[in-house]
C-alpha cells in the first residue's frame, strides 16, 4: 500500500463520516417534539378531530358512541380518533397508551396547556372530552374483541409483544455497523483507484531506467477489463512507451547506417590522399577522386539534414496554397529531358487540371522528383515510366509505374525505410524515405506495390 492508497482511503472515509454527521445533524434538528411524537398531526388528522368535535358538541357522547359503533361494524375497523372523558375512559373502551393517558390527566387537571394534535371539547351534556389520534400504533381492541371465540387479536398481539421482547438490543450497534460499512467502502474505493495508479507509477519508474519494453494495460485481470478513463490512461502509457521504443530503435539503426555510409567515402578519401603522397605524378587523378568523394559526402549529409528536418517537422519553406498539378508537371518535364538521354520515356496522363492544397512546394516537388528519378533508373531502356493522376473521393491520386523487375513482396514494407537499398542502381537509400516524409507533411499518403505484370507502382494520395 503506497501513500496514494492511504490518501484515497482517508479522503473517502472522512467524506463518508462527514456526510453521516451532516445527515444525522439534519435529522436531529428536524426531529419532532417528544411531547407530540406519538400523536398524529396534520390537515387530515385535524379534519377528523374537528368532525368528531362537531358530533360531540351537537349530539352528545351517546350519539358519537353509536356512530362509531356503526362505522366499526360496517368497515371492520374502528375510527382512529380517541375520545377520552374526564373520568379517564375512552368512548369505545379502547386502551389508551400510558404516556398519552398521563398527559390527558394533566390536561384535565389544568397542569398543562392543550398541545397541537389534542382537542379539549365540551359535549352537549357539558361533559369534558379529549380528542386525539395516536400515531403509528394499531388501535387497541375493545374488551369485546378480547373475548371473541378464538381470541385471535389478543393472541396475535401477545405474540408480537413476546417477539419484540425476545429481540436483543445492542447499545451502539447501528453506529458500529455504519462505522464498519464506511470503513469497507472507503477501502474498496481507495484500492480501486490507487492500484492502477501505483502500477502506472512503477511503469514510469521502469521506463525512466531505460526499460521501455514494460507494458501495463494488459497486465493483470483488473487492468485488462478496464474500459474507463483509467484504462485509457494505462493504454496511453503503453502506446507512448511503444512509440518511444520504436523511435529509439530507429535512431540506433539510423546512426548505424549513417556511420556505415560515411565510412566508405571517408575510406576512399584516405586512400586517395595516401596515393597522392606516394605518387605525386598522379596528383591530379587523386585530387579528382577526393573531389568526387567530397561531393558524395556533401550529398549524403544534405540528404540526412533534409530527412532530419522533415522528421522534426521543421519548415524551411513557406506553407502556401499551390496547384499540385503544376508542381508535378514541372518535375515531369525535367525528368522527361533526363530520361531521353538514357533511351527512356516519361509518359504523363492527368485527368485533372487543378488541385490546390496548402503545402511546402519545394519539399513536395522533391518527393515527386525522387520517386520519378528512381523509376527512371529501374525501368529498362526503350520503355516508359507512366505518371497518371486522377481525382477519387475528393483526393488527388498520383501513380508512378516503371517497367522494371519490381521489388520482392517481403521487402515492400522496408522500401521507405532510411538506407534501405535494393537493386544495382541504389544510391544511399534516402530518396524514398525523404519522399514519404514530404508527402506526409502535406497530409498525404505514400504507398508502393508491384505492378500487375512487372515493375513497381508507387501511389501518392493528397486530400484537399
Amino acid at each position: 500500500m503506497g501513500k496514494l492508497f492511504w490518501k484515497f482511503f482517508f479522503g473517502f472515509w472522512l467524506c463518508l463520516i462527514a456526510a453521516a454527521v451532516a445527515t444525522g445533524t439534519a435529522l436531529y434538528l428536524m426531529r419532532e417534539k417528544p411531547a407530540s411524537s406519538d400523536i398524529a398531526e396534520g390537515p387530515r388528522a385535524q379534519f377528523m378531530l374537528e368532525t368528531i368535535q362537531e358530533v360531540l358538541e351537537g349530539k352528545g357522547p351517546d350519539s358519537l358512541r353509536e356512530l362509531l359503533d356503526r362505522n366499526r361494524q360496517r368497515t371492520g375497523n374502528a375510527v382512529p380518533v380517541f375520545a377520552v372523558s374526564s373520568q379517564g375512559k375512552e368512548i369505545l373502551n379502547r386502551d389508551v397508551p400510558e404516556n398519552i393517558q398521563q398527559r390527558i390527566n394533566d390536561l384535565f387537571a389544568g397542569l398543562e396547556q392543550p398541545e397541537q394534535g389534542i382537542l379539549m371539547v365540551t359535549a352537549l351534556d357539558q361533559s369534558q372530552w379529549m380528542l386525539f389520534i395516536p400515531r403509528n400504533r394499531r388501535a387497541p381492541e375493545t374488551a369485546a374483541d378480547h373475548t371473541d371465540e378464538n381470541n385471535a387479536p389478543s393472541e396475535r398481539r401477545r405474540s408480537r409483544e413476546s417477539m419484540d421482547s425476545a429481540l436483543p438490543t445492542i447499545p451502539g450497534a447501528g453506529f458500529f455497523a455504519a462505522f464498519l460499512a464506511s470503513l469497507l467502502f472507503a477501502g474498496v474505493l481507495a484500492y480501486t483507484f490507487s492500484r492502477p495508479l501505483n502500477t502506472l507509477k512503477n511503469a514510469f519508474r521502469e521506463a525512466g531506467k531505460g526499460r521501455l519494453g514494460v507494458r501495463i494495460s494488459g497486465k493483470g485481470k483488473a487492468n485488462k477489463k478496464r474500459n474507463d478513463e483509467i484504462g485509457e490512461l494505462l493504454s496511453g502509457f503503453d502506446h507512448m512507451a511503444e512509440e518511444i521504443e520504436t523511435r529509439i530503435e530507429q535512431q540506433k539503426v539510423l546512426l548505424h547506417d549513417v556511420s556505415h555510409e560515411l565510412r566508405s567515402p571517408l575510406a576512399r578519401l584516405n586512400l586517395a590522399v595516401g596515393l597522392a603522397r606516394q605518387n605525386p605524378a598522379q596528383l591530379d587523378s587523386s585530387l579528382s577522386r577526393i573531389e568526387t568523394e567530397a561531393e558524395r559526402l556533401d550529398n549524403l549529409i544534405g540528404q540526412l539534414l533534409n530527412l532530419s528536418r522533415l522528421d522534426a517537422q521543421q519548415n524551411s519553406g513557406s506553407i502556401q496554397e499551390y496547384n499540385v498539378i503544376e508542381l508535378l508537371l514541372a518535375v515531369v518535364e525535367d525528368a522527361q529531358f533526363e530520361a531521353e538521354q538514357q533511351g527512356r520515356q516519361v509518359e504523363f496522363n492527368c485527368t485533372a487540371k487543378q488541385w490546390k492544397i496548402r503545402c511546402d512546394a519545394e519539399s513536395l516537388q522533391g518527393a515527386f522528383d525522387n520517386i520519378i528519378r528512381n523509376a527512371i533508373k529501374h525501368t529498362p531502356e526503350n520503355t516508359a515510366v507512366n505518371v497518371k493522376c486522377s481525382i477519387r473521393n475528393n483526393t488527388l491520386v498520383i501513380q508512378i509505374e516503371d517497367q522494371g523487375p519490381g521489388v520482392p513482396a517481403e521487402l515492400l514494407p522496408k522500401l521507405f525505410t532510411p538506407f534501405f537499398k535494393h537493386g544495382e542502381h541504389s544510391g544511399h537509400g534516402l530518396g524514398l524515405a525523404i519522399a514519404k516524409k514530404s508527402v506526409q507533411r502535406s497530409n498525404g499518403k505514400l504507398t508502393a506495390q508491384n505492378g500487375a505484370q512487372s515493375g513497381l507502382l508507387v501511389q501518392i494520395e493528397l486530400p484537399r
